[in-house]
């Protein structure tokens, strides 16, 4: 083959190459140093980004119905001085599902078990489970990358130990021989650390360099995606324990159900019981503030010092169990924001108890 048809072949094959991935060029070197990785790993990402483009539009919906999360965690990622990429952490942790349960305990959009969650000052109880508050989960996550990364050195040593554990990076360290290199820690051949977190560093740095695809999201009519972030999309209020969540829904023209999808931490219907002086999350659209501000009446609860669980039995209604309580009809669809008298077998309801009562809860 003649030198002139060598070089019009290898041309044709660095156009192709260009042509393929012409859109990382101005973001791709950003995201890698945000990881503190060179050019050197970029290669080998795009396997792994080829497929998760083949999930893509998985992945895409996933991110879309996670709207409301999205711009809060982003802020926050800012607030902390932290590379936007960190963002993508949440992505391969939880897919941004705020009730998301793995077999190892590990729980909520940053997947925190729960001896890291206590050290971190969630609280976790019969309650509350703040691992699944998007807001206090976050800050405690971010935190917990900050103290890895002071640990170690290094923002991609920080996301592995995130995900196997300080401990566990350093032993994978010592095996190779003290040598802190990516390409070292996750070669597939020597496996000093597990598949999972090899798996694991290239999967959030392929979702960064796709996810910051313009031309990949222009095809998808989500370019916007790459400014979110820019707006409010929750508001949290502080409320005393035993507020039923049914009276916030109301004043917000929310049903229950749907107020609670953006408070999993809470695990029943109303906040939990605790000294006065203590005060817990509950997160609202931030379009519904003004109503809120406009519409709740909190002498609405101050009559009621507790609250009972009552879960429904099979031929029970709202007035038999109105009649059990010495309640009203009215009164329970209020505090639990039913809109019909209508309930289910198992079904909990929230009943309001007199502070001169002695009733033990129902469960």
């Amino acid at each position: 083959m003649s030198c002139i048809k060598r070089i019009c072949i290898f041309v044709c094959f660095m156009t192709l190459q260009a042509s393929e991935y012409h859109s990382y060029d101005s973001t791709s070197p950003r995201i890698l140093r945000s990881f503190d990785l060179d050019s050197q790993f970029l290669p080998q990402q795009y396997e792994q980004r080829d497929a998760i483009k083949e999930n893509s539009q998985y992945f895409l919906k996933r991110f879309e119905n996670s709207y409301m999360f999205i711009p809060i965690i982003r802020n926050m990622i800012t607030q902390e001085r932290l590379p936007q990429e960190f963002l993508f952490v949440a992505m391969v942790e939880s897919e941004f599902i705020t009730n998301a349960q793995s077999s190892k305990r590990a729980t909520g959009i940053w997947q925190i078990i729960p001896t890291t969650a206590k050290s971190l000052g969630l609280e976790i109880n019969d309650y509350i489970d703040e691992r699944k508050d998007p807001i206090k989960s976050t800050r405690a996550a971010l935190m917990y990358l900050k103290y890895l990364y002071n640990q170690t050195g290094q923002w991609y040593l920080a996301v592995m130990a995130y995900n196997c554990g300080y401990t566990r990076l350093q032993k994978a360290i010592q095996q190779a021989g003290g040598d802190t290199s990516l390409h070292v820690l996750i070669d597939d051949n020597k496996k000093f650390l597990p598949r999972e977190t090899r798996n694991y560093i290239r999967k959030i740095v392929a979702m960064s360099l796709l996810f910051n695809d313009v031309d990949f999201l222009k095809e998808n009519d989500l370019e916007y995606l790459l400014n979110r972030g820019a707006t409010n999309t929750l508001a949290t209020l502080k409320f005393k324990s035993g507020v039923p969540l049914g009276l916030i829904a109301n004043s917000i023209g929310l049903s229950l159900k749907e107020l609670r999808k953006y408070n999993t931490h809470l695990k029943y219907a109303f906040l939990p019981p605790g000294p006065a002086s203590k005060k817990y999350n509950v997160h609202i659209p931030y379009e519904k503030l003004a109503l809120f501000l406009q519409n709740f009446d909190s002498s609405s609860y101050k009559a009621n010092s507790a609250f009972v669980l009552h879960k429904v039995q099979k031929g029970e209604t709202l007035s038999s169990i109105s009649r059990q309580y010495k309640t009203t009809i009215s009164e329970l669809k209020r505090i639990n924001g039913l809109n019909s008298s209508l309930l289910t077998i198992k079904q909990k309801l929230v009943i309001p108890i007199p502070k001169k009562s002695t009733r033990k809860n129902i469960n």
